[in-house]
């Protein structure tokens, strides 16, 4: 899709590495994930938690509550008729994340429940504690991209909105809120997500930005 808008992919992906708080997201998930091995010896209870942590940050911290700052301003925009496209295909993209986030949820609980020895309470506050650097950091990201408020966006909205996610995500461990009673200032989101999933993805309308004709034909080199 980058090549087709004649953009250079890589040159696109080098762009991330220019922007503070995306540098800082991707090393909140590689700070965790380092030290998982697949020699890793799982009768030891820190490697455990160690494994269940990482199941929790990319499952509830990552894909459950920082994906959602930028699928909601995609999808506030498709709400105006702006990037109908776009917006269609991160719905399709939410559904299926959806799936992945309650996949996680389930592997997370399941090992819990095999290995309670794990869940002190300690452990409990190390996961919270996780969650809230996760919404700080998608906070500050939030707020990069928009400066200012713009075209139906308000960054109080978005980052009200990542707190009221990331306290069901929590709830949904058996851990305890960090914020607690807030409610969801983006109503509209839920609907929006709610594909009706007998509909299949091929047949639904196509919009078109460029003619295929027009489009560059990418090299899987260049993807």
């Amino acid at each position: 899709m980058i090549a087709s808008l004649g953009i250079n992919p890589h040159e696109c992906e080098a762009m991330f590495e220019d922007v503070p708080t995306i540098v800082r997201k991707n090393e909140f998930v590689t700070r965790i994930s380092r030290l998982l091995r697949r020699d890793l010896d799982l009768t030891k209870l820190e490697n455990k938690q160690l494994l269940a942590s990482n199941i929790f940050v990319f499952g509830q911290c990552m894909e459950g509550t920082q994906f959602y700052g930028l699928f909601g301003m995609i999808l506030s925009l498709y709400r105006q008729n702006k990037f109908p496209g776009i917006g269609q295909m991160f719905r399709y993209t939410l559904r299926d994340e959806s799936n992945h986030i309650e996949v996680f949820r389930n592997l997370f609980m399941d090992l819990v429940e095999e290995n309670r020895e794990i869940w002190t309470e300690e452990y409990k506050e190390e996961l919270r504690g996780l969650m809230r650097e996760a919404i700080a950091l998608e906070k500050d990201f939030i707020r990069d991209c928009l400066p200012v408020n713009a075209v139906g966006l308000r960054v109080e909205d978005f980052q009200t909105y990542i707190d009221y996610i990331a306290d069901r995500r929590l709830e949904g461990c058996g851990l305890a809120p960090l914020s607690g009673g807030i409610k969801n200032p983006l109503p509209w989101l839920a609907e929006m997500m709610d594909i009706a999933k007998e509909q299949n993805f091929f047949e639904g309308r196509v919009t078109e930005y460029q003619k295929a004709s027009s489009l560059t034909v990418a090299s899987d080199d260049e993807l």
